[in-house]
This record gives C-alpha cells, sequence and structure tokens, in this order.
C-alpha cells in the first residue's frame, strides 16, 4: 500500500511546492517518502529466508527503496506533466541510505546494551 501511495503521490498533477529552508521540498520529500520505504522494507526482509540476518535486511530495505525511487522516475517519463530527474531519485536513494543507516545504529545501540 505504501508503494502505492508514493507512486500515486509521484504521478498525479501537483502545483509548485514552497520552498523550506535550504533544500528543495521536492527533494525533501523524495528522502522522506524513500527512507519509509527503506524502512518498511527491512522490516518486509524478515519473512524472505536469504535475508533474515539484520545487515542482509539492511541492505535489502536500501537497495530496494532505491529501486523503487529508480522505477517511479522512469514512470514519470512517460507523464507528460512530470519529469524525470536523476536528482529526485538521488534524493529517494539518500533518503533511504540514511534510514537505514540510523537503524543500523539503533540496532548496534540496543545489542550493545542487551
Amino acid at each position: 500500500m505504501y508503494v502505492c501511495a508514493v507512486f500515486y503521490g509521484g504521478l498525479i498533477r501537483l502545483s509548485k511546492l514552497p520552498e523550506v529552508g535550504f533544500m528543495p521540498t521536492d527533494k525533501l520529500l523524495h528522502g522522506l517518502a524513500f527512507g519509509g520505504l527503506a524502512l518498511l522494507l527491512f522490516r518486509a526482509a524478515r519473512a524472505l529466508r536469504q535475508w533474515r540476518t539484520p545487515s542482509g535486511r539492511l541492505w535489502f530495505g536500501a537497495f530496494g527503496s532505491s529501486f523503487f525511487g529508480a522505477a517511479l522516475e522512469i514512470c514519470q517519463h512517460f507523464v507528460p506533466y512530470r519529469s524525470a530527474e536523476f536528482l529526485d531519485w538521488l534524493a529517494d536513494t539518500v533518503g533511504a541510505l540514511l534510514a537505514v543507516g540510523l537503524l543500523a545504529l539503533v540496532l548496534r545501540m540496543r545489542r550493545e546494551h542487551a
């Protein structure tokens, strides 16, 4: 459902987003959306035998999220009122890597305190 919501938001017609701080709003939203997807994929990967280790699930979340980001940009290329941008995919990937990086730190801290 989350992927469907991200693709829906990424393919509908939107008005110009307001700028917030030092970063363009659309790049921030890309990072947040795909960071969230990376965390969900990490959680979902527990059901897949080959991704049972925490580090494997972290990589699955990061790469899976980046893959869906690339897929969204490819889809946007074929939508007349949207544009496919390499920097959007880069923001997706950076958001995913930041999310799994923070999660890796949390998991390490939990393991050390257990």
